[in-house]
């Protein structure tokens, strides 16, 4: 979409924001565990657990994040982009509920269970929202919004939960769905869903707002190349046996799962979920509380970087670059490993290599790998199987953040933990390879440019003597 001189796209930006802010309480869940499990496993506990129910209480979220996937995409057509996202946060809202009423375990339990829901509703429909609501030029910056505000929320539980109490934590974290109601009620709904359920004057309306002072002649331009997009994207009837029925729809699959593979098999979540354990390892003088705070803290920093960049170097270059670099440092934690326990070598005036490595590991990858594949979700995916199609990217998430997770504890112990960083490393090095092939440049595309190009090979421009020959055969 084109941008006139008197036409700034702010309101783009408060609703891309705004929606987010959801987001930020599935990252305060996800926060959530790492200063009240402790706690909750003390002596004076008002709720005892043992060792076996934190680790339910922490994978209990994560298994609901599954069936929420399958939610949002029988809802994400029905009830809108901004009714699935304001739904999401009943139960995000109602896990924190349960958490502040909790008597045992298995209120706990629930409550993950239920707030896993909500995440998994969220992280399929947000994804849709931003990419239908941006200009091509700010599309990127937007959708790098979906991780940092998830890495705000952690680093906002991994703040103030050492802090305060179990109930003050609860309280203090209740406070952002809240907001997120106050403020997203106001937004408008995607164009592109109104005008696939044929509703063009709220369509135009909802155009209109997310521009500010826009000339008519733009609206109406903006308005037919949505029409073209959707017009297109409904032939098809959105069946999710849709998504492997087009070249186009087929690519696009492959592409994120792919990216997915990449993300999740570079170690994320078992890195993250043992963050403290591996910084003891390189034991800097500061506490793996404090650590992991500053961590969380410089993740956020990242994740700005990253909003900032997407459109300026591009999706492909960001996302080379950082698993690239994301490789190399867990090489260097692999080779510390082996040198330590399999070498036998003492390492001590060395733990800091294994201190920052991992720390540039978990901020390079906050500022390409892990928020662009979120982000390009929106952005591949035709109108009709969006739906359907993110939430089999985030299922395929999800059971992949799961498998890593138990096979790097299965794999430490029966081989070593530098074996388990090796095959983190290589996962990298061969995501390259898959990126550079197979995953397009989408910066500065209109979502119907994005569409042709996945249904289309690109035409081979002839050479000088092919264009002479065709001549030479006319005449």
């Amino acid at each position: 979409m084109k941008e006139s001189n008197n036409v700034s796209r702010w309101p783009q930006y408060m609703a891309a924001f705004t929606c987010t802010i959801i987001l930020a309480t599935t990252g305060a869940h996800i926060g959530w565990t790492s200063p009240i499990l402790p706690k909750l496993k003390s002596s004076d506990s008002h709720v005892l657990i043992t060792s076996d129910d934190a680790s339910w209480i922490a994978s209990f979220y994560l298994l609901g994040s599954i069936p929420g996937n399958v939610i949002a995409a029988c809802i994400v057509d029905w009830m809108g982009r901004k009714g699935s996202l304001l739904l999401s946060g009943i139960p995000l809202t109602i896990g924190w509920i349960l958490i502040l009423v909790a008597w045992n375990p298995y209120i706990l339990y629930a409550s993950r269970f239920v707030s896993g829901l909500g995440q998994g509703i969220v992280y399929v429909v947000c994804p849709m929202y931003i990419g239908e609501i941006a200009d091509k030029e700010i599309r990127g910056s937007l959708g790098s919004f979906i991780k940092l505000m998830v890495t705000f929320g952690e680093l906002y539980a991994h703040a103030v939960g050492p802090f305060v109490s179990y109930d003050w934590l609860a309280y203090a974290c209740v406070l952002i769905p809240i907001v997120f109601f106050l403020t997203f009620s106001w937004m408008p709904e995607s164009p592109y869903y109104l005008l696939m359920k044929n509703r063009q004057k709220a369509a135009m309306k909802s155009l209109r707002s997310l521009k500010h002072k826009p000339s008519e002649e733009q609206l109406q331009e903006d308005m037919d190349l949505m029409q073209k997009t959707v017009i297109r994207d409904l032939t098809d009837k959105g069946r999710i046996w849709d998504l492997f029925n087009t070249p186009g729809n087929k690519r696009a699959v492959f592409i994120c799962v792919g990216l997915q593979f990449i993300l999740q098999f570079s170690g994320i979540a078992a890195i993250e979920s043992y963050t403290q354990e591996i910084l003891h390892e390189g034991s800097s003088g500061i506490s793996s509380g404090v650590s992991v705070i500053i961590l969380s803290a410089l993740q956020l920093v990242a994740g700005i970087g990253a909003a900032v960049l997407v459109d300026k170097l591009g999706r492909k270059p960001l996302l080379i670059g950082t698993t690239l670099l994301g490789g190399l440092s867990l090489l260097i934690a692999g080779l510390f490993y082996f040198l330590k326990f399999q070498m036998s070598l003492d390492m001590t005036e060395y733990g800091w290599v294994l201190h920052s490595s991992v720390i540039f590991y978990e901020l390079i990858i906050a500022l390409g790998l892990n928020p662009v594949p979120y982000m390009m979700l929106g952005e591949l995916f035709p109108t009709s199987v969006k739906g359907a199609a993110v939430s089999v990217a985030n299922l395929a998430s999800s059971l992949l953040a799961f498998i890593v997770s138990k096979l790097y504890q299965v794999i430490s112990d029966s081989i070593g933990v530098y074996a388990a960083f090796g095959w983190f490393a290589v996962s990298c090095f061969i995501g390259i390879f898959f990126i550079v092939v197979f995953v397009p440049e989408t910066k500065g595309k209109s979502l119907l440019e994005i569409q042709e190009e996945l249904n289309c090979k690109q035409k081979k421009i002839p050479t000088k003597k092919e264009q002479q020959k065709d001549i030479s055969t006319i005449a």
